[in-house]
C-alpha cells in the first residue's frame, strides 16, 4: 500500500532506508540470539524513534496510520528489530494521545526521548501474571517506604528491546491498602533493576525479549504514571499495540513473498521449458499470497485510518482492532508457508531468510489480543452491546 500524504511518504521512505541497513546483519544476529545495538542507535540517528511523540514536544506527531504503514517496511528488514521500535512507538503514541500520565511525567518522558534518544516499553506481563488484560493483579509491588517514596520489588518478563531500554514502565501492585494497580516509569540506572538474559525463542530472536528484575528499586511519588483498580485496564482499546504488532507481522511476510517471488522470476531448473513462475500451481499460489497481503492490509490501515480520523469514535473500535491484529497475523502465518511451499528445499536451509521468517511470524499469534481474547471481543459487539 502507497502513502497517502507527503509526510506519510517521507517516513515511508526512512523506514526503507532503515530495513535496508537492519537486513545486512539481521540474520547473523538471529543466530547468535544477540541484540542489535547498532540498529536501535541507527534508528535513534535517523529520528525514527521520536515518530510518535506529539509535535507539541518536539516529536514527529505522526499518527498510528502513519507508523503502521512505516513498520510494515521495516520489518521487511527485520522483523526483530521492527518490533522492539514498535513497542518503543506504541508507548510514546497510545500515551501522545491517551494523556494518561501527569504532565510533567509526560514532558520529561517524551523530551528524553527527542532530545536523548530514550527508549521506553512496558513490563508487564510476569510469569504467573500473563498478559495484564487478563484483568489480574501482578505479583511485582511497590510498597510505600516513608512520605512519598516507594520501594519497587519483582520480575518481569518478554520485556522487547530490553538491553537499550532506558525507562521500564512497570506494572505494579500498589500495597497500600487502596487495592489498586499502578504503572511506574523507571529508569533502568536506579540501583537494583537489572535485565536477565532469558530470551532463547524460536522466533524474534534478537528483539532481546528479556526478563528484568527489580530488587528494592527505590522510587517516589513523581515516577507513577497512573493508578487505578485492575478491571480498568481492561477498558481501552490498545490500538497502537496491536495495529503495530500486526504491522510488524505484516512485514515479515512481505518479506517471505518478495524472497518467493524472486526465486520463481529467476529459478529455473534443468530441463524445464521456463522458469518457476511459469508453472501453474506457483502462480495460483503467488496470487494467494497476494490476495491475503492485500486484505490483511487493508483492513488494518483502513482501521488505523479510521483510529486517527475520528478520536470520538476510538472506544467503539475495539472489535475491529481486534479483527485487524488477528487477521494480520493469521495472515503472515499462511503467507510465509506459501512461500516456502513455492521455495521448496531451499527454503529449509538455514543460510536464507526463508526459515528465519518462517519462525518470527509466530511472534504476533502470541501478542495479545490473543486469537480467543479477540474473538471474544468481536462477539461480544454482536451479542452483548445494545443494538
Amino acid at each position: 500500500m502507497e502513502p497517502k500524504t507527503d509526510r506519510q511518504a517521507d517516513l515511508v521512505a526512512q523506514a526503507r532506508q532503515l530495513a535496508a541497513l537492519f537486513a545486512v546483519r539481521a540474520a547473523e544476529h538471529d543466530r547468535a540470539g544477540s541484540f542489535p545495538h547498532d540498529h536501535f542507535e541507527a534508528a535513534r540517528r535517523a529520528g525514527y524513534t521520536a515518530a510518535a511523540v506529539p509535535e507539541a514536544y518536539g516529536g514527529g506527531g505522526y499518527g498510528l496510520d502513519d507508523v503502521a504503514l512505516a513498520q510494515i517496511e521495516l520489518a521487511k528488514g527485520d522483523g526483530s528489530t521492527a518490533l522492539g521500535l514498535a513497542m518503543h512507538l506504541m508507548m510514546c503514541g497510545t500515551e501522545g494521545q491517551a494523556r494518561q500520565w501527569p504532565e510533567a511525567a509526560r514532558q520529561r518522558i517524551f523530551r528524553a526521548a527527542v532530545q536523548d534518544g530514550a527508549l521506553l516499553n512496558n513490563a508487564a506481563a510476569e510469569a504467573n501474571l500473563g498478559s495484564p488484560q487478563g484483568g489480574g493483579r501482578p505479583e511485582t509491588t511497590a510498597t510505600p517506604n516513608g512520605p512519598g517514596r516507594w520501594r519497587v520489588s519483582g520480575r518481569k518478563t518478554y520485556t522487547t528491546a530490553a538491553p537499550v531500554l532506558t525507562h521500564f514502565i512497570t506494572y505494579v501492585a500498589v500495597e497500600d491498602g487502596s487495592g489498586q494497580v499502578g504503572r511506574i516509569a523507571i529508569h533502568r540506572d536506579l540501583p537494583g533493576v537489572r535485565v536477565e538474559e532469558t530470551w532463547d525463542a524460536l522466533g524474534m530472536r534478537a528483539s532481546g525479549s528479556h526478563d528484568v528484575c527489580f530488587e528494592d528499586v527505590l522510587v517516589t511519588d513523581e515516577d507513577f504514571l497512573t493508578r487505578s483498580d485492575p478491571e480498568r485496564q481492561r477498558e481501552r482499546p490498545a490500538a497502537w499495540f496491536a495495529i503495530l504488532v500486526g504491522a510488524t507481522s505484516l512485514g515479515v511476510a512481505s518479506a517471505a513473498r518478495d524472497y518467493a517471488v524472486r526465486f520463481a522470476r529467476e529459478r529455473r531448473p534443468i530441463g524445464a521449458p521456463g522458469p518457476v513462475a511459469t508453472v501453474p500451481h506457483v502462480r495460483e499460489q503467488v496470487g494467494r499470497m497476494d490476495a491475503a497481503l492485500m486484505a490483511a492490509t487493508a483492513l488494518l490501515m483502513q482501521t488505523s485510518e479510521a483510529w486517527e480520523r475520528d478520536p470520538d469514535a476510538r472506544p467503539r473500535l475495539g472489535p475491529q482492532v481486534a479483527a485487524s491484529k488477528r487477521l494480520a497475523t493469521n495472515t503472515a502465518v499462511e503467507v510465509v508457508e506459501v512461500a516456502m511451499r513455492i521455495v521448496g528445499g531451499v527454503a529449509m536451509h538455514r543460510s536464507e531468510p526463508l526459515e528465519r521468517y518462517f519462525r518470527d511470524v509466530r511472534s504476533g499469534l502470541i501478542n495479545p489480543p490473543i486469537e480467543a481474547r479477540a474473538l471474544e471481543t468481536i462477539a461480544s459487539a454482536a451479542l452483548d452491546d445494545p443494538e
